[in-house]
């Protein structure tokens, strides 16, 4: 079966789909039946679904969280548009992948092209004038180039989308840009610290059919994963500056800015403070107008 987006749906359509179920509430109705409330998502937005009957059977099938394959149909409520479902089950590669389901395709996707970002970001980097920061940055971004263009930067709140990690790198590079030209910063190590404070988050991060922790955030973090990602990449450069390094250190490990915000430390140098305050900047805008993006 073909999979119907949900920015396609219009009223009165019979559908079959394959969706991510990101809420499931048991309501019930005027006559005090059961009736179950869902949210589901693909990769083009999100809907709210309703099973009105064989409430219980069906319930039994799925889970909030799960994949789904659904069949049904859309309604008109009020000035939204629903979806009435008349069977509904737990999707999974082994069973539905003959009919087109991948999971992938349940995950929103940035609107700005990858490759695109991907052009922006490696022209950065080769400005990047001190040749110790220029050759750790450029190493640690090759090597992981397949996931930082499709990865998100978040698993709920900033940039929770497909390719959202490189979406949010590249406008915190202009933003760092910009402000830090006003400011007799190391723009050299404010550059670097913003292409890799979040690389961690390519362990810390599970993406499959919905976004999740890995064992890693849950274990260690996502501030902690990156910093031992680039020291690992430091021991391999020869004679790399002690005072870089710590300073490189602090700005990953203080960007989330207060240890009640699980920062492991809090902001000390100009660099590291200009970096939490435009990702703390950066990271609310993108979420207020994320249903413009």
């Amino acid at each position: 079966m073909k999979s119907v987006l949900i920015s396609s749906l219009v009223a009165d359509m019979k559908l079959q789909g394959f969706y991510l179920c990101l809420e499931k509430k048991s309501q019930k109705k005027k006559d005090g039946s059961p009736y179950l409330n869902l949210l589901l998502q693909d990769k083009s937005g999100v809907i709210r679904a309703r099973i009105w009957d064989n409430v219980q059977k069906l319930s039994k099938k799925f889970d909030s969280g799960d994949p789904v394959a659904v069949k049904g149909a859309t309604y008109q409520y009020g000035e939204s548009i629903l979806i009435k479902i008349d069977n509904i089950s737990r999707a999974n590669e082994k069973k539905y992948s003959q009919y087109g389901f991948e999971p992938s395709d349940l995950i929103p996707v940035s609107k700005k092209n990858p490759n695109d970002l991907w052009k922006e970001l490696t022209k950065e980097v080769n400005l990047i004038s001190k040749g110790h920061l220029k050759k750790i940055t450029k190493n640690i971004l090759r090597d992981h180039k397949d996931k930082f263009k499709v990865y998100p930067a978040s698993i709920s709140y900033h940039y929770n989308y497909q390719n959202g990690l490189i979406e949010q790198t590249v406008s915190l590079l202009k933003i760092a840009k910009e402000i830090g030209s006003h400011y007799d910063i190391d723009i050299d190590l404010l550059v670097s610290g913003v292409c890799l404070h979040q690389i961690g988050k390519l362990y810390s991060i599970n993406l499959g059919s919905k976004v999740s922790k890995s064992s890693h955030k849950s274990l260690v973090g996502n501030a902690i994963l990156s910093r031992d990602i680039v020291n690992k990449y430091i021991s391999d450069i020869k004679n790399f500056p002690e005072d870089d390094k710590l300073r490189l250190e602090h700005l990953i490990l203080s960007y989330q800015g207060r240890k009640e915000w699980q920062s492991p430390v809090e902001p000390q140098t100009l660099e590291a403070i200009l970096l939490h305050s435009i990702n703390y900047l950066d990271s609310k805008i993108n979420f207020m107008r994320r249903d413009e993006l």
